[in-house]
């Protein structure tokens, strides 16, 4: 932890919590271990070919990423996702989001 003018700085950990749920797939797929199960298939919309960019970046950089975090657990093998032992990190963030989500204005990316 680091202070800056009596302020606490992020630290590893909020990093990866922020990391996490920058990415709209990353927060789709943590938003339905909050709100559902605490284990889940995986979404439908990946049954995909093999080659389809969607399916090759969930399952070799989203799903590795959430898991190496702890906030999943990825069983590859029979593609499910359940909770990981630090969902409970992540959890707060989410259902903020959640509950507030009408007081965030969506607007395009300046480009």
């Amino acid at each position: 932890m680091c202070v800056y003018n009596d302020d606490v700085c992020m630290c590893a950990n909020q990093d990866e919590l922020y990391d996490a749920i920058s990415n709209e797939t990353r927060r789709n797929l943590l938003f339905s271990l909050l709100n559902e199960a605490p284990q889940t298939d995986l979404p439908n919309n990946l049954d995909t070919p093999p080659g389809n960019l969607d399916r090759i970046e969930y399952r070799h950089k989203h799903l590795p990423k959430l898991d190496d975090y702890g906030f999943i657990n990825w069983n590859r093998e029979l593609d499910r996702v359940e909770r990981g032992p630090r969902f409970g990190d992540v959890r707060p963030v989410l259902e903020a989001l959640y509950k507030h989500h009408a007081e965030f204005k969506c607007s395009p990316s300046p480009q």
